[in-house]
């Protein structure tokens, strides 16, 4: 009986500290599918070492269905390559501010550096993400892992996106403004 009750119990919000869905090594797709399988959308926070991997994890989220594109910032859309036909409206009344990605306020101070690039130095959780995974009729539409979504890319409509980049009205953060790009 209690293990009916407990399993029949739902989260008021998921987190989830550094995943690292954009690596194709692990697979999240179980995990990401039950985040979003609740009758309705659930909080989620969501942190990573760098605003990089940051922006990849939400390309993951957002390419698998996980999270909805409406709510995602202009601007934010415009980093993962994912902005209408390349040109976001920039209109900040317009954009849904339920979801975020900023530095971490309680991350620790300790830098470490990287395991496989000697130039790499980051903080660990230093930047977090949060929004509403989908739920009840806006189920995500692919269950695929990185490792899947990587064997099927043949790279055909990064070139599209990368020349639709450069004439976007929005800009991200630049490298002097981001020390996670020094």
């Amino acid at each position: 009986q209690k293990v009916a009750a407990i399993s029949s119990l739902e989260p008021d919000a998921i987190i989830f500290f550094n995943p690292g869905f954009s690596c194709p090594d692990y697979d999240w797709s179980n995990a990401l599918s039950a985040a979003s399988s609740y009758r309705d959308a659930k909080p989620f926070i969501i942190t990573t070492n760098t605003e990089m991997e940051g922006f990849a994890d939400i390309k993951i989220l957002l390419d698998a269905g996980y999270i909805d594109k409406r709510s995602l910032p202009s601007e934010i859309l415009v980093a993962v390559d994912d902005g209408e036909d390349g040109k976001p409206t920039c209109n900040d009344e317009a954009d849904d501010r339920t979801f975020f990605l900023n530095e971490n306020p309680y991350a620790g101070l300790r830098i470490r550096q990287s395991g496989t690039m000697a130039n790499d130095l980051y903080v660990k959780n230093r930047w977090i993400l949060g929004g509403l995974f989908n739920g009840g009729e806006n189920k995500h539409n692919n269950t695929k892992s990185k490792r899947n979504i990587l064997e099927e890319d043949d790279g055909s409509d990064r070139k599209q996106k990368k020349a639709r980049k450069g004439n976007n009205a929005c800009t991200t953060k630049t490298k002097k403004e981001n020390p996670a790009l020094i």
